[in-house]
Order: structure tokens, then C-alpha cells, then sequence
């Protein structure tokens, strides 16, 4: 009989930051999934994070840049300004987390890795490709439709 197995389509948002030097509470956990409501206030906050930088920077930005022109432009954040915007990041992913890992453990890793664990967050649970099913059943081709 076909059954859905969640655990074989989604697997569980498991970090390890200790090979990148962090040691003791979060730096190896779960993330929990987020909510819709988690989720829309994360894209909603970094949304106005990236208008509150263009407020700053100096670059001519269209109305509605693309997120590879606002990443070029925010290249020009610098010193206190960078700090502050990372910051902000790391807790809008501090909470889409669901604080597993929190904002003050995200800060503490380097750039590159914090980077790439928020990418994977987000291509995990923002933009989660479909898996194939948990079941056993038996998939069957349909025939082409024919004219004649």
C-alpha cells in the first residue's frame, strides 16, 4: 500500500559549526522548521535591511534592483556600518532558526562559513526542492494521446 514517509522526503536541519572552530553549546544542533509566519517575517525583515542599507549607500540603485545589484552595492558598506548590517542579518537568521543556532553563536563564525550556512537555510527552507516520495508504489507511464 503507498504510504508517505516525511522523514524520507525532508531530512532534519542538522548543523555542525565545530569544524570551524566553535566549541560548547550551538555550535552543533537542530535547526527546527519555521513556521510560515517565521518565514515571512525573515524575508520581510531582510527586505527592509536592504532598504535601509541602500538608504546609505552611494551607488545609483533602480527602484527595483535585483538582489545581485544590491549585493554588489552593499559591497560599500564598511566599518561600523558592515558591522551593524551583519549583525541584523545574523539575527534575522537567528530567528528563522528559531534561535538553534542563535544570533550571537552566527556572529562568531567566519564570514565565508556564516555565508554559506545562511545559503543553505535558505535554499533548505525558502526554496526546498520537491524529493521523492517516502512510498513504495509503483509508478506507471501513461499513454501518449494519439489523433487519428
Amino acid at each position: 500500500m503507498p504510504s508517505f514517509d516525511a522523514g524520507a522526503v525532508v531530512e532534519a536541519l542538522d548543523y555542525d559549526f565545530t569544524k570551524a572552530g566553535l566549541k560548547g553549546p550551538g555550535s552543533k544542533g537542530v535547526v527546527p522548521e519555521p513556521t510560515d509566519a517565521a518565514i515571512g517575517r525573515f524575508l520581510d525583515g531582510l527586505k527592509r535591511l536592504y532598504e535601509e542599507a541602500q538608504k546609505t549607500l552611494t551607488a545609483d540603485l533602480p527602484e527595483n534592483a535585483t538582489p545581485d545589484q544590491m549585493m554588489d552595492a552593499l559591497n560599500q558598506l564598511t566599518g561600523d556600518a558592515f558591522v551593524k548590517f551583519m549583525a541584523d542579518v545574523a539575527g534575522l537568521f537567528g530567528d528563522l532558526c528559531g534561535n538553534s543556532p542563535d544570533k550571537d553563536t552566527l556572529l562568531k563564525l567566519p564570514l565565508r562559513v556564516r555565508v554559506a550556512f545562511y545559503g543553505w537555510v535558505q535554499s533548505e527552507v525558502i526554496n526546498p526542492e520537491a524529493g521523492t516520495g517516502g512510498g513504495t508504489a509503483v509508478v506507471r507511464s501513461l499513454p501518449t494521446g494519439r489523433a487519428g
